[in-house]
């Protein structure tokens, strides 16, 4: 999170899973809906459509911007390149799921 979503997470994780649209801006940081590709960087707003209703996100972070959301993306891939020396997020926190680490 960054720090303003840290500031009261629970109210934006709200926020986030509700279906409705936000007139601030939010985003989610999740692991890709592609192999081809690491994260996806996705504003809340578009989480109001069907197609993410339908589908299911592994959310690994929330922020308040987009500039922010791009730093939150930074920090995930190193702290995963630091951990395996390799940037496959998605084995990475399937491994830590199945291991019952709630990130």
């Amino acid at each position: 999170m960054d720090e303003t979503v840290a500031g009261n997470p629970d109210m934006h994780k709200e926020n986030a899973e509700s279906g409705k649209l936000h007139i601030f801006p939010l985003y989610c940081v999740a692991i890709a809906a592609s192999d081809d590709n690491l994260l996806d960087i996705i504003s809340c707003n578009e989480l109001y459509f069907k197609y993410y209703k339908r589908k299911e996100l592994q959310v690994l972070g929330l922020a308040s911007s987009y500039k922010e959301a791009l730093k939150l993306t930074e920090a995930i891939l190193m702290k995963v390149y630091g951990a395996t020396g390799a940037f496959d997020v998605r084995k990475y926190y399937i491994a830590a799921q199945d291991d019952g680490c709630d990130n």
